[in-house]
């Protein structure tokens, strides 16, 4: 729903685009966003070869910046929009984040304790997005200028600010201890190693490296992103910003030994601190957010822009976006079922790891090991079939489900019990007050 630009006269945009309803491009992007989530864990649907390895590669690390950056427009959105909330409306805004953030705390964990039979191969994002979201509570009545800064900021110290934390906690120190304390009684730790430390510093989205994405979410967010001006403007910053942050990785991986870092967990190890000065894909480095930020920045402001054109054509993957997070939950319950009745191979995903999952017996007994068949049990029949094309049907799944839904109620089933739990929630809290 992306009006035209001041000065601008489409009368067919207005009449499609009022400006008082949803950024149907935002939801594109959202979609686009749990999209690449779907090609990382299922294999990329209809591409075989080269093509399937290009798009699984530019959605490893990508996807979670667009989802994470999308996360701060959401709260800019639900904020205020351009203009930040004052009085009486900020104590509600901070209220309903609050009570939010909360909400998805609480279902993030559950579904991180559902789906833990998937071992390493997803980590749930959405107890990670609870904390963020709470965590931005305090910059809720910053304009776009002080959350860009607040972001720049943020993006320059906290992945390096993290690194020494996470050393301190390696080694034999007080905050080790402190640590090793609040992990023996931090329910979200023990439920499903989902703790506060887990979701701060040592997780695969820790807070410490990716809040600057959500700051840069909510700095986009206060502008007009109806404008065409503003789109441009965050198209070739965007673009500038990706490529300036890969070349100067680039050069400074090579002035120091030019060793490659190999793939990391949301932080990069103790081990080897000069992989801080990398762009790899989930590293949370401030080059990688960088990188992948100023990408997300692009394909907000390409989906804004299609909206515009195309809004009718692009309505059923909007649909599907304004779904996310049930489409994020669905698809994360759908992986686990998919290693647990051992198809896991059969779906396209790498080859290393089809082998890992096809090894049975000789599976090696690890931490984090997903549950794949024991006794190398593979489904045949119908199961098998849906297996082996879990990714064509799963974003076939992806986009008509929504469409059938939406005839009936306007939000998505879990985006409706967070946000009328959170409407019935804060006018309980606002009655005491």
């Amino acid at each position: 729903m992306t009006a035209t630009a001041p000065g601008t006269t489409s009368t067919a945009r207005t009449r499609t685009q009022p400006r008082t309803g949803r950024l149907v491009g935002v939801d594109v992007a959202r979609f686009f966003a749990v999209f690449g989530m779907f090609c990382i864990h299922f294999g990329v649907p209809f591409l075989t070869g080269m093509p399937e390895v290009w798009v699984a590669q530019f959605s490893s690390g990508r996807s979670t910046a667009l989802f994470t950056l999308l996360a701060g427009v959401s709260l800019a959105l639900l904020s205020g929009r351009t203009t930040p909330p004052t009085g009486d409306a900020l104590r509600q805004a901070r209220l309903k984040i609050t009570l939010r953030a909360l909400l998805l705390l609480v279902l993030g964990i559950a579904l991180a304790k559902a789906t833990e039979a998937t071992g390493f191969l997803l980590t749930v994002i959405i107890p990670f997005y609870g904390l963020y979201f709470l965590l931005a509570v305090p910059f809720i009545r910053l304009r776009a200028r002080g959350l860009l800064i607040a972001a720049a900021v943020a993006a320059a110290v906290g992945p390096q600010l993290s690194f020494v934390l996470r050393t301190w906690i390696a080694g034999d120190t007080p905050l080790a201890w402190l640590v090793t304390a609040v992990n023996a009684v931090d329910p979200g730790h023990l439920i499903a190693n989902a703790g506060i430390f887990d979701l701060l510093l040592l997780g695969f989205y820790p807070v410490a490296s990716y809040l600057p994405l959500v700051l840069l979410g909510m700095a986009v967010g206060r502008l007009d992103l109806r404008s065409t001006k503003v789109r441009c403007w965050l198209a070739v910053a965007g673009l500038a910003v990706s490529i300036a942050a890969a070349r100067v990785s680039e050069w400074l991986v090579g002035a120091v030994g030019g060793e490659l870092p190999q793939p990391t967990e949301g932080t990069v190890p103790v081990e080897h601190p000069n992989w801080l000065l990398a762009t790899t894909a989930h590293s949370g480095t401030t080059f990688e957010l960088l990188n992948s930020g100023g990408i997300s920045l692009v394909i907000l402001a390409l989906c804004l822009m299609l909206a515009d054109r195309a809004g009718r054509f692009l309505k059923p993957l909007a649909t599907a976006g304004s779904m996310a997070l049930t489409l994020y939950a669905l698809h994360a319950a759908t992986l686990a079922w998919l290693i647990v009745v051992g198809g896991y191979a059969l779906s396209g995903v790498p080859e290393p790891l089809a082998q890992l999952s096809a090894m049975g017996p000789d599976l090696p007994d690890l931490p984090g090991m997903p549950a794949f068949p024991r006794d190398g049990h593979v489904p045949e029949g119908v199961v098998a079939f849906i297996c082996t094309f879990m990714p064509e049907l799963f974003l076939v799944f992806a986009v008509l489900f929504p469409l059938a839904w939406r005839r009936f109620f306007r939000r998505g089933p879990l985006e409706a019990a967070v946000s009328e739990s959170v409407q019935w929630l804060s006018v309980r809290f606002s009655k005491r007050s």
